[in-house]
């Protein structure tokens, strides 16, 4: 395969699964980076992207980043780094030099917004969904649930007493539709593959649906030891995270219920919890440098 994608986030989780899941399906990477010669960049290289600068201050830039591509996978900047409108002005950004880039795919990996109001995070992700509906871009919108790597870095359960304790500020009972990041990698390339079938379409991306208690039970098996939850109140978000609060609510009380049809119609099995957990968690948790029980 000749094909060219330029991947806006590979040095991230999920840009870095699509990065990975797409060199592997045969395609050229250019993984679009402020920095090219950073330790992230290089690593996105080992896998065989070839990093290139693109600022997602400077339109001209990007559209130097993406010129000639086939196609542009988009991820904005982390929530952990832009939780202001600053994301949307970056996306609508790309957007438009990818118009003037001429483009003829363009997949944005976006949220599960559709109950998210009040929510500045997910209203950038609409602004920029707005922007691309104004424009003549062949155009797939994925829509990924809670990120399940989020217990790697945000919400890492961790070892207290001899029990494994899970700290999260959604209600113990409160189910949400998760997403592991290698099904977006899965997801991107059937998406690329076949942009006849796939623009024009938002796809909504979950591999399971689970509480933070049938996740903390799931942790706990897999780990061979007793695990409990421990709901950290919003007040106290808000306190000591305020920037994450608006996004935690809507997690916590939205009322959508989320299934797994759209993704497993698209790569077929999903990545459960459960298994994750067996390839993914136990390995980063019995790490030497994290504490074991």
């Amino acid at each position: 395969m000749n094909k060219t994608v330029a991947v806006f986030g590979a040095t991230g989780t999920s840009g870095g699964a699509a990065m990975r899941h797409l060199i592997a399906a045969g395609f050229h990477v250019r993984a679009v980076t402020r920095n090219p010669d950073s330790d992230a960049a290089r690593h996105a290289a080992s896998f065989g992207a070839v990093p290139v600068t693109g600022d997602l201050n400077d339109r001209a830039s990007i559209r130097n980043a993406i010129q000639g591509a086939d196609a542009v996978y988009f991820v904005g900047s982390s929530a952990e780094n832009r939780w202001d409108v600053g994301q949307a002005v970056q996306g609508i950004n790309a957007v438009d030099a990818a118009i003037e880039a001429g483009i003829s795919h363009y997949v944005f990996q976006s949220a599960l917004t559709a109950d998210a109001r009040g929510v500045l995070l997910m209203g950038s992700k609409r602004a920029i969904e707005e922007r691309l509906a104004e424009l003549p871009l062949r155009t797939t919108i994925l829509r990924p649930g809670f990120f399940m790597e989020n217990l790697l870095r945000f919400f890492v359960p961790f070892e207290k007493d001899g029990k494994l304790v899970f700290a999260i500020p959604i209600p113990p009972e409160k189910e949400n539709g998760l997403i592991a990041a290698e099904d977006i990698g899965r997801a991107a390339v059937a998406v690329i593959s076949d942009p006849d079938r796939h623009a024009g379409t938002e796809i909504k991306l979950v591999s399971d649906v689970a509480s933070p208690s049938r996740m903390t039970r799931i942790l706990g098996e897999e780990l061979g030891c007793e695990a409990s939850t421990v709901h950290i109140p919003l007040d106290d978000i808000k306190r000591d995270w305020p920037q994450g609060y608006d996004d935690t609510l809507w997690l916590s009380t939205r009322t959508t219920k989320d299934n797994c049809d759209d993704l497993a119609a698209l790569i077929g099995k999903t990545t459960s919890f459960r298994e994750w957990t067996k390839t993914t968690f136990v390995p980063f948790f019995k790490h030497p440098k994290h504490q074991t029980l």
